[in-house]
């Protein structure tokens, strides 16, 4: 492990000058009595905005019918990765320039807002629109709250405290699927939208008057001009031009067309424009290109791309698996990925304990990818006939490498950098990740889709038969096909997952080795640390004094009206 003098010159060759305004320092470290009031608010804040990403996604069937516009019920689901991605690198900024607090608090209320709005629309266009608002929201809150708690506690701790917000966006992501279809099929489609209403609403209250606020410094209108106004634009633009038509191939418009091409090409164009202005126009950059000089940002932040990759793979195929080849509900083909949801959890709580104890992050991360890429290799082999008992085993392998990465890379990437970079790096981390969730279910749904399509041609099955299959594999038990026909079908698919996970292997071993070769274990110490826990304590100090004597106040005050 390098010792902290040589990472701490690391840092510093890392970052270079600061250009453009400074920039207030928010680390606040809490005392553990305040951090357990916040941090449980904190936590269901993640909570509601990993819930709201999958809740609606054994819905929507039931929605395109009672709205009779199944043809467009996708886009309840897109509209909200949409805007969620969208604005990922833009929180990041906002919140150096207008202080943490209140950018939560921000995204906490439209979040909130847009989640009433979905539970009362009366049409398929109003559930859409206010779907993409809830995503501005729900953005805000991932990247917000990463932030935060990077604030709020120590590098060296910070392992454990994003083990447990990798708990919390490992259960939100997996159980959304259950509840939605447990509301769909037992109360109503508009409770998987209510259901973050309370929770939001308790997250805003703990956040309002819990979370330390620092002042940032300046009047409004300075801060406003702090903004990189031409790089939240460009980079909001590029996004969608990116994530629009790779929602569409495949599905509304074929790879090839000019649907998908053309807004894709501007997309990347964008992209190039961005970092013109980045590096040449902006007073403080949205993004600061020099953080990705250091190979050990710049690889952690590929691996968190790849991850996410990978993991909505593992979540959108496994009970889509078991739905086409089992038959299950959208409610049991849930429940059966518990394995997979569990295992993930275990291993993302105790990796950050270990991180902190021993920070020895890389080996973690060399571990977790290792595991999941022979887990991913296992997955290669299942076929129709797979007994359940090996489906559990390979979900446990999954589960025990991927939940060692899913935060970790955080904290490495974290180390490598100074304070004042954390909240810009966290953006565009997680908007990569974002990014590679994206991109995961339009490659494998292409993927799947060619392989079903070539096998099924060679087998003589009729062109518009082909098609509708593709459309739901769900349905092939349904078709009343020839039972010759039914099996040739789900063989086809089955290929089509083998091929998805084989391209998952691949992924997973290129990760592991990039951590092998690039991944360095940097300080997990600062040498301000003591500095700031002692104003943490400070602070909480502060505040109990000025609680009592406004107490007292209103004691006398009480006595004079009662005299």
């Amino acid at each position: 492990m390098s010792d902290p003098e040589k990472a701490e010159k690391a840092r510093d060759s890392t970052n270079g000058g600061t250009k453009g305004p400074q920039l207030t320092t928010q680390t606040n470290i809490l005392p553990m009595k305040q951090l357990l009031v916040v941090f449980p608010g904190l936590s269901v804040a993640m909570l509601c905005s990993m819930l709201d990403q999958t809740i609606v996604s054994t819905a929507l069937p039931t929605l395109g019918a009672v709205f009779n516009e199944a043809n467009i019920s996708s886009w309840v689901g897109t509209a909200y990765m949409l805007t969620s991605t969208a604005c990922q690198p833009l929180y990041g900024r906002l919140s150096d320039i207008f202080g943490r607090k209140i950018v939560l608090i921000f995204a906490l209320s439209v979040f909130l807002i847009g989640c009433v709005l979905c539970g009362v629309s009366r049409n398929m266009t109003m559930l859409i629109v206010c779907r993409a608002v809830a995503g501005i929201g729900g953005g805000g809150i991932l990247t917000t709250v990463s932030i935060v708690v990077s604030d709020l506690v120590s590098l060296k701790d910070r392992g454990k405290y994003q083990g447990i917000i990798g708990v919390v966006v490992s259960a939100g992501t997996a159980i959304g699927p259950v509840v939605g279809g447990l509301f769909t099929e037992k109360v109503s489609w508009r409770w998987c939208f209510f259901i973050t209403v309370p929770l939001c609403a308790v997250a805003l209250i703990i956040v309002a008057f819990a979370l330390p606020f620092k002042k940032v410094e300046g009047h409004a209108m300075e801060k406003i001009k702090k903004i990189d106004g031409w790089g939240c634009l460009i980079s909001f633009v590029a996004s969608i031009s990116i994530l629009l038509p790779i929602s569409w191939a495949g599905t509304m418009y074929s790879w090839a067309s000019a649907a998908v091409l053309v807004p894709l090409i501007i997309g990347l164009a964008l992209i190039g424009v961005f970092v013109v202005v980045e590096v040449k126009v902006a007073r403080l950059p949205l993004i600061p290109l020099h953080m990705f000089s250091n190979t050990h940002v710049s690889i952690c932040i590929l691996t968190t791309f790849l991850t996410g990759f990978a993991t909505f793979i593992n979540l959108y195929y496994l009970p889509q698996f078991y739905q086409v080849v089992q038959g299950d509900s959208a409610l049991r083909s849930g429940i059966m990925i518990l394995p997979l949801v569990v295992s993930q959890i275990v291993t993302s709580f105790s990796s950050g304990f270990i991180v902190s104890k021993w920070e020895c992050y890389r080996i973690n991360l060399i571990l977790g990818y290792g595991l999941w890429t022979i887990a991913s290799g296992l997955f290669t082999t299942v076929t129709i006939s797979t007994p359940a008992w090996k489906l559990v085993i390979f979900q446990l392998l999954t589960g025990l490498g991927s939940g060692q990465t899913l935060q970790i890379t955080l904290v490495a990437i974290q180390a490598a950098l100074k304070r004042s970079e954390m909240a810009v790096i966290t953006g565009a981390r997680n908007y990569l990740r974002m990014m590679g969730s994206t991109l995961a279910i339009a490659a494998s749904s292409a993927i799947v889709g060619n392989i079903v399509r070539s096998k099924l041609e060679t087998l003589d099955f009729s062109p518009s038969l082909i098609s509708e299959i593709i459309a739901d594999p769900t349905k092939i038990k349904s078709m009343s096909l020839p039972a010759v026909q039914e099996t040739e079908a789900l063989e086809a698919y089955a290929k089509g997952i083998q091929v998805t996970y084989q391209m998952m292997t691949a992924l997973a071993g290129v990760q592991f080795l990039l951590c092998v070769c690039f991944v360095k274990d940097y300080s997990l110490a600062r040498e301000d640390d003591a500095k700031e826990k002692a104003a943490g304590k400070a602070w909480v100090q502060q505040r109990r004094e000025k609680a009592k004597k406004t107490n007292g106040v209103v004691s006398q005050e009480e006595v004079e009206q009662k005299v």
